[in-house]
Formats: structure tokens, sequence, C-alpha cells
């Protein structure tokens, strides 16, 4: 396999999307044509409806660990085009705004989810509030973890010299190209920098983006970042969603830090929302801390939302001095 050193000058280890659904297709895999690509998908459990999104450059098996967490619940997860499992998008569907939405609403359709709760990570939530500031009456309930409301650049924010090292090597000098190609090395140091306690993170999954990453180029965009530069657009979308969100945090998040938490939660000004910080958590709390990531949307979901009114206490129970006053 290549090292960071040896990519330069030297053709890159592709693999193919029936190579990658090969070595990592699960017992649970189905996959639709949803305009025009090839979407890998799971559907597990009866229940109420849970959709899961993942973050970029990453796939379903974010959420490995949280699923089973998820008992009493309907769990739908999906690789976007061009990531995981999925193959890529075709030019007419790439082109379109918010393609991944897109596809979120042509894989509900096909699996006829009329209602769900949305959970994202990363730009896998900015899709999730999307999709509710569109379609208002599918969304029961909305947690979004370590979710963007604007371009995500850090506000400051300094790589780690390994992290740097590890993009100036691996990044072309001069042209463009349609995909990076990115050494495991890369993945050693982004998750070291990423994560909150990075021993959490193991060879195994670092294998496992190293190899979903290293996907045959495909022209492909990036419409999601597109759609998060469009500040008023965003703002748009955040003022319309009236579902109870939940923002689930990691604190150690290098690029979205806990006030970008308070950020998104002042743009949902029409919605109940509730914040989860979880302190020894970076970027990534799916695939840190899945057990308990599970356990505190379950949680949330069973006790905590909606917040009632309380009821008006009966008439022959209301307090002695509401009674004497009537007299």
């Amino acid at each position: 396999m290549p090292t960071a050193a040896s990519t330069i000058g030297a053709p890159p280890e592709y693999l193919t999307t029936s190579q990658l659904q090969a070595r990592y297709r699960l017992p649970q895999s189905r996959f639709a044509m949803i305009e025009g690509a090839q979407i890998h998908y799971t559907d597990e459990g009866q229940g109420p409806v849970i959709v899961l999104l993942h973050g970029s450059s990453s796939s379903l098996r974010t959420y490995d660990g949280v699923v089973q967490r998820l008992k009493g619940y309907r769990v739908i997860r999906y690789d976007e085009p061009n990531m995981g499992l999925s193959g890529p998008a075709p030019r007419a569907l790439y082109e379109r705004e918010l393609y991944p939405v897109v596809v979120l609403e042509g894989l509900l359709a096909k699996l006829k989810v009329r209602k769900a709760t949305f959970v994202g990570v990363s730009s896998g939530g900015a899709a999730a509030f999307f999709f509710a500031a569109r379609h208002p009456e599918m969304v029961d309930r909305l947690i979004l973890s370590n979710t963007p409301s604007g371009r995500a650049d850090g506000k400051g924010m300094r790589l780690s010299q390994g992290l740097a090292r590890e993009i100036a090597l691996s990044t072309p000098k001069g042209g463009r190209q349609s995909k990076i190609y990115r050494p495991r090395s890369y993945w050693e140091a982004f998750f070291q920098f990423y994560s909150g306690e990075p021993e959490r993170i193991g060879p195994r999954l670092i294998e496992q983006y190293y190899d979903m990453n290293r996907r045959v180029p495909a022209p492909d965009r990036l419409a999601m970042v597109a759609a998060l530069d469009d500040a008023q657009g965003v703002a748009t979308a955040l003022a319309a969603i009236k579902a109870p969100t939940l923002l689930l945090w990691g604190a150690r998040d290098p690029i979205l830090p806990p006030q970008s938490a308070a950020d998104l939660a002042a743009g949902l000004r029409s919605a109940q929302v509730s914040i989860v910080m979880m302190r020894d958590v970076g970027h990534y709390p799916p695939l840190e801390v899945p057990e308990r990531f599970g356990d505190l949307v379950s949680a949330w979901l069973a006790d905590a939302v909606p917040i009632e009114p309380k009821a008006p206490e009966p008439a022959d129970r209301q307090p002695i001095r509401d009674r004497d006053s009537l007299n």
C-alpha cells in the first residue's frame, strides 16, 4: 500500500464501487436507484422511523454502534452518492441544487416514509435541516450533531502539525483533479486531530475510511458547501424549522466548538431547542462514543420532548387559597 511519500509521482491505488461493496457490504445492505444513482441503504427494526445521515467523506457505517441502541424504532441509514457503497451521481443529479436533499426525498418516497426523526452529524446535519425546512410535515424530531450553520472554517482553527503535513504531501501541486488521493497515514492524522480522545478510533475504522475515500474518481461537486455558503439561505431554512430539535455536540470539536452550537440554536428561533454538550468528544460523536450517543438520542426522544404545558388542576384539587378566593 502507498504511503504519503510514495504517492508523489506514483499512480494511486483506487478501489471501484464493486470492490468496496464486496469488502464492506453488510448482511442487511440494500440498493435502490434514486435519481439515476445506485444508493446503498439499510432499513432495520419496527416502530417510529429514525433516519440517520452521515457527514462528508463518511458512510452509513458512521452509525454501526448507534443502531443497536435505538430499540423500538425503524432505523434507516444510507450512503450519499459517491460515498460508502453508493454509486456516483449522474450529472443530471449533481447539477441540481442541494442534490443530497433530493436523494433523501427520493429514498423516503421509495420506502414509503411519511414522517420521521432525522439525525445528522456534520454536513449530514445540514442536509437534515435543509430537508426539515422543505418538508416540515415529515419531520417529527430533529437531532443535529456538530453541524455547521455556514462554511465550517474553524474560526481561526490551527491544524496539527501531523495533519498539515499529510495534506501538504498528498495535495497535487498545480492543476486540479476531481478527487484527491489520501493515503492511510492521512486518515490516521485526521482522526488524531478531530477526535476528542483519539485512542477511541481504532485501526479498523481508519482502514475503512482509507478504503472508502480511495474510490475511483467520479465527477462531483460540493453541493452542501455551496448551500452553506449562502448565509441568507441557511438563515431562512433554520428559521422555518418548527420541530423540536436536539443539538448533541462534541465539545472538543476543533472546527465547530461549543459556540457553533450556540450560533445554530440562535438560528432555530421557531423550534424548541435542547443542547447537550459531550465534554470529552470531538467532531464525530457517533464514531467516538456510539453507545452513549445512541442512549442520549433514545432518552431525549422518550422523555425530553416535547415540553407539554402543565394541565390545569381540577376544581376539587385546587389549592385552598384558590377555593377561598371564589367565596
